[in-house]
């Protein structure tokens, strides 16, 4: 499922909404900056809304840049508002980072728009499902499936976005088996070295410009050091081997943490690390690394050597047991203890 960015609209875009003005205007497009929602350019209605749309849509949308264009239809709904179509363009080529905060923000632009005024939505990658006729197929390929509840609707969007954005997130560069973002081949070797138990922490690091996970840090380290390796501006996975005794024997474990610093660490970020996480995890198992362990935590001092231990040995709680009645005296004479 798609999650919530975070990301709201600018002043200005919510003063144009709440005007009756804008109602004048046939196509509205939108776009993201600074992890903001804004109006990029706004077209005055011409005509009626088919001879409109192609001339107004077509000339909004640019290579490689999603966006978010209304398109003002001439119906009304029950409380005399002008009806839209809703179409999210995310371009193939568009980086992928920007494409999962496009997806994830839809139904934030949407509540503001409001359900009511929406008669059509739907997801657009290559500028001819943009236009009128690429509209015009979308809606007689929905007409052709059975009907739909507003819940069922909304997951198949997702699912269908999801999908979009898995596939193209898929690369010819090395990968790890299961892992959809390339990794480096210093973190393979590293990964390796880890598993024989060269080394017992490795810190990752997801970078959102090359889109590729790479090693951050590879050391041994004490379970008393580990808080001092976590970044307080940036997020990172970690695997750490936990040397430990447990019940009289000796024993090794590793753990997995997920660290970011709240909501100072950037939208687009925060998005990345969320959603590759759960792929990291299922490929660091098939390489052979067995986690038993798992955590999130947004700072180094929540993972002390006690909490570390506490994460492999959860305390057992004990059962209370039921007061026991003692038994009632004899009903025979008193005996006399000499």
């Amino acid at each position: 499922m798609a999650c919530p960015t975070g990301i709201r609209e600018d002043e200005q875009l919510k003063s144009y909404l709440s005007t009756p003005g804008h109602q004048n205007d046939r196509c509205i497009k939108i776009v993201i900056e600074n992890e903001k929602l804004v109006m990029d350019q706004n077209r005055i209605a011409a005509s009626d809304y088919e001879s409109d749309w192609d001339r107004n849509v077509m000339v909004c949308i640019e290579d490689g840049e999603p966006c978010y264009i209304l398109l003002r239809l001439d119906s009304k709904n029950d409380a005399g508002q002008f009806q839209y179509v809703y179409m999210s363009y995310m371009p193939n080529e568009a980086p992928i980072k920007s494409k999962m905060i496009y997806a994830a923000t839809r139904a934030t632009l949407k509540r503001l728009i409001g359900d009511n005024r929406i008669t059509t939505e739907y997801l657009a990658t290559v500028p001819e499902e943009m236009s009128l006729q690429g509209y015009r197929n979308h809606t007689l390929s929905q007409g052709a499936k059975a009907p739909m509840t507003e819940a069922e609707k909304e997951l198949e969007q997702v699912s269908r976005d999801e999908a979009m954005m898995r596939s193209q997130m898929k690369s010819n560069s090395s990968t790890l088996p299961g892992l959809s973002l390339p990794v480096t081949l210093e973190l393979q070797q590293s990964l390796e070295k880890f598993k024989k138990g060269f080394i017992n922490y490795l810190q990752i690091k997801l970078d959102t410009d090359k889109e590729e996970l790479k090693l951050w840090d590879c050391s041994n380290i004490t379970a008393a050091e580990f808080p001092s390796k976590v970044p307080d501006d940036e997020p990172r996975y970690h695997l750490f081997n936990y040397n430990h005794t447990h019940e009289g024997e000796q024993m090794w474990s590793i753990v997995f943490i997920y660290s970011c610093p709240g909501y100072n660490v950037p939208v687009k970020q925060r998005m990345m690390y969320s959603s590759t996480k759960s792929s990291f995890l299922a490929c660091i198992k098939e390489v052979g690394i067995e986690i038993v362990a798992k955590r999130e935590i947004t700072d180094g001092d929540e993972v002390k050597e006690n909490d570390v231990y506490d994460m492999i040995h959860p305390a057992k709680h004990v059962s209370r047991q039921n007061f026991v009645k003692p038994k009632a005296p004899s009903k025979g004479g008193r005996r006399l203890i000499r």
